[in-house]
């Protein structure tokens, strides 16, 4: 596997054939609380998993750290609900940037291939609210498949950070918008529930997702991230880790958030016992 840098951010090839762009620097709008992305990505055959600016919800870009609630500042994207209306509106000047820095750091191996990215967390009035450091892990598997691991660690500067999900369907943190093989995929969990109604706000070590027309991803939580095993946000075409949805989460100025994330991407739906096993490979590496 290698790394392609580009104008966007970089590719992620698996010889010449594109397994996920990632886009960095790409212009969108403010209402859009701009941030880094992988999209589009593909299962090793080449099939499509994500949906990148759906019309109904353009803020939705593939695979994503989006952040509801920062400092009173909205870094997912579009409408707020507002408890008091007791619906989504519009809040002009509002949306925040996670603003991409630079690339500090790439290593290649055989089969693998890592990359480390420096960002900053900005309000609507561009101060600078938070400093991250990313490193994004890709390995090949034997079996036809690829492990990525999404770890960060995320810094307050001036100040406490203050992070909460949606108060209404309290999403928030890493989020999966997928398309076409998987808009109405079926899902599972580690603890043997099925189907995104069973799964959502329940906590699970890891969930699948197996598209319609074949391929599967997994995306699993680490036993050293706060709040595991998380809740889960889950729909149709929706995965999330709910770090955020029993409560809000404080981190002091001087403190750091650390997380990490395991993403698996495969050609086949995984069993139970398979997704168990990519898992148990994950927390042990």
């Amino acid at each position: 596997m290698e790394l392609r840098e580009n104008c966007l951010g970089f590719e992620l090839r698996d010889g010449e054939r594109l397994v996920a762009l990632y886009r960095a620097c790409e212009e969108l709008p403010r209402s859009e609380s701009p941030k880094p992305c992988f999209a589009p990505i593909y299962t090793p055959s080449g099939g499509l998993v994500t949906e990148y600016r759906p019309a109904d919800h353009p803020w939705h870009t593939g695979l994503y750290f989006g952040w509801v609630h920062a400092n009173g500042a909205n870094l997912w994207g579009g409408p707020w609900y507002l408890p008091e209306k007791g619906r989504y509106e519009m809040v002009e000047g509002s949306h925040g940037v996670q603003r991409h820095l630079d690339f500090v750091g790439e290593r290649v191996e055989a089969g693998e291939v890592s990359i480390r990215e420096k960002l900053e967390w900005l309000d609507p009035q561009d101060r600078v609210m938070a400093e991250e450091l990313r490193t994004y892990t890709f390995r090949k598997q034997e079996a036809p498949g690829y492990l990525w691991t999404i770890e960060t660690r995320i810094q307050p500067m001036g100040g406490p950070l203050v992070l909460g999900a949606s108060r209404a369907a309290r999403y928030s943190g890493l989020e999966l918008r997928l398309g076409p093989p998987f808009a109405d995929a079926q899902h599972r969990d580690s603890e043997g529930r099925e189907g995104h109604e069973q799964l959502m706000g329940q906590r699970a070590r890891w969930v699948s997702a197996a598209g319609a027309s074949g391929g599967g991803v997994v995306m699993m939580d680490q036993p050293g991230n706060p709040r595991h095993p998380t809740p889960w946000f889950v729909r149709r075409n929706l995965l999330g880790v709910g770090l955020l949805m029993e409560g809000d989460l404080t981190v002091k100025e001087g403190e750091e958030l650390a997380l990490r994330y395991g993403f698996v991407l495969l050609d086949q739906a995984p069993s139970a016992a398979t997704a168990e096993a990519i898992y148990r490979d994950f927390v042990g590496g």
